[in-house]
C-alpha cells in the first residue's frame, strides 16, 4: 500500500483528497503542527511509513485544534524538506502541490514550482481528476524508489537508448549526480509532460488522422501499437509513445512508402484498415479554416487534430529543448477565444499576424 500525508490548515478540505486514494492508495489528513519546529519533526518521525507528501500553499489562514496557526507556508515547508532530502537527513520521497490555482499563480516563482513533482488544482477536482492524478501519485511514489535504485539511464527508461536524441540524453545524464527530485523534476517536466520524443495519446491519434473518440477501434489499434510505448520511470501516471517507434511501427505494419508526416489523414486511416482489419477507425475533421489534413498535434483551444501550418504558436514557449516541440492554437480557436484558459495568448511572434486573420475573418455585414 502506498502512503501519503496531507497537511492543510483547513480540515474542510480533507473530503477533496479521498477521492484520490483507492484500494493502492491511501492517503492521510492532517493539520499543520504548531511550530515549525515539531512540524518537520513529525514527518522525521514518520518518514518510514510513508512514500510521500501533499501540502496546501497556505497553510495560515485557519488555526490548528490547539489554536495555533502556522508560521510557514507550504513552500517554505517544501523547500527545507528538499534541502533536508539533499543532506541525507530525510529520505527522498515525491512533494506534490494541492492548492487552488489563482493562489499557485499568485504566490508561485519558478524556483517555487520546481519544489514539486506535480501540483493539483484544489478548486477544480472531479473524477476526471482522480482518474488523471491517482496513477501519477502512485507513479511518483515507486518511481522515486526505482530512480533511487540505478543511475544507469537506459534503465530508468527502461528502452534502447540507441535510438534517442543524443541531446536529451547528455542533459539527462547531467543530472545524474543531482537529488532524486532534481532528477524526477527534469524527467517529468522536459520529457513526460512536452511533446516531443514522446508523444500523448490526443497526438498520438492526431498523426495517425484519427478521431478517437468516434471510433470503437482506436483501444484496438492502441494495443497494435504497444511496442511504442513509454515503459520507462514514471509512465504509469504518464501515458506517452516513443514517436520515433511510433515511425517504424508505420514502416513495418502499414506502408513504407507514405511518410506518417505528410500523409492525408483519410489517405492514413485507409491504409490503416486495409493492413490490419480495423475498420471501425473514423477520420478526424479539420477544424474550421484549417485547410491540411495532414495533422500533427492538437488545436489546445479545441483539443483536436491540426497541422501546425494552420496553428498560432502559443506563448512562454521560448526556451524549449531542442528535442521538445511547440503548442498550438488554431486560428479559427485564437479568433473566438476558445478555452484561452487551456492556451494564454499566442505567442508574440503571432500577434502580428493574428491582427492581419481578424481582418480577413470579420464577419460580413
Amino acid at each position: 500500500m502506498t502512503k501519503f500525508i496531507y497537511i492543510d490548515d483547513d480540515p474542510e478540505s480533507y473530503y477533496k483528497i479521498q477521492g484520490f486514494e483507492n484500494e493502492k492508495l491511501t492517503i492521510e489528513s492532517q493539520q499543520h503542527k504548531d511550530s515549525w519546529e515539531e512540524q518537520l519533526q513529525s514527518i522525521k518521525n514518520k518518514e518510514d511509513e510513508i512514500d510521500g507528501i501533499i501540502l496546501d500553499l497556505k497553510l495560515d489562514d485557519l488555526p490548528n485544534l490547539n489554536g495555533h496557526r502556522a508560521k510557514f507556508r507550504g513552500t517554505s515547508l517544501a523547500q527545507e524538506i528538499r534541502t533536508r532530502q539533499k543532506e541525507g537527513i530525510l529520505k527522498s520521497f515525491p512533494i506534490v502541490l494541492f492548492s487552488a490555482n489563482d493562489k499557485v499563480s499568485l504566490a508561485l516563482e519558478k524556483s517555487g514550482k520546481d519544489l514539486f513533482d506535480i501540483c493539483i488544482d484544489k478548486s477544480n477536482i472531479n473524477s476526471e481528476s482522480f482518474a488523471i492524478y491517482t496513477p501519477q501519485l502512485l507513479t511518483l511514489a515507486s518511481g522515486y524508489k526505482k530512480l533511487l535504485k540505478t543511475k544507469d539511464i537506459k534503465e530508468s527508461l527502461n528502452s534502447d537508448i540507441s535510438f534517442i536524441d543524443s541531446r536529451f540524453l547528455s542533459e539527462l545524464e547531467d543530472y545524474q549526480s543531482s537529488p532524486v527530485h532534481v532528477q524526477a523534476r527534469f524527467i517529468i517536466t522536459e520529457l513526460l509532460d512536452k511533446q516531443g520524443l514522446l508523444i500523448n495519446e490526443d497526438v498520438l491519434a492526431a498523426r495517425l488522422g484519427i478521431d478517437k473518440t468516434s471510433s470503437p477501434d482506436w483501444e484496438l489499434l492502441k494495443q497494435s501499437l504497444s511496442t511504442a510505448q513509454y515503459t520507462g520511470v514514471f509512465y504509469e501516471g504518464w501515458p506517452k509513445w516513443w514517436m520515433h517507434l511510433v515511425d517504424r511501427w508505420w514502416t513495418e505494419k502499414i506502408e513504407v512508402n507514405l511518410s506518417l508526416r505528410s500523409t492525408p489523414a483519410s489517405k492514413k486511416v485507409e491504409q490503416i484498415r486495409a493492413k490490419l482489419n480495423f475498420d471501425k477507425l473514423e477520420v478526424a475533421q479539420r477544424i474550421d479554416k484549417s485547410v491540411s489534413d495532414e495533422f500533427w498535434t492538437i488545436c489546445k483551444g479545441y483539443n483536436r487534430p491540426l497541422d501546425p501550418v494552420d496553428g498560432l504558436i502559443i506563448q512562454g514557449q521560448d526556451n524549449l529543448y531542442p528535442w521538445q516541440e511547440p503548442e498550438y492554437v488554431s486560428i479559427d480557436a485564437a479568433l473566438k477565444k476558445k478555452n484561452i484558459e487551456n492556451w494564454g495568448q499566442v505567442a508574440d511572434v503571432e500577434k502580428e499576424y493574428l491582427e492581419e486573420l481578424k481582418v480577413v475573418f470579420r464577419p460580413k455585414k
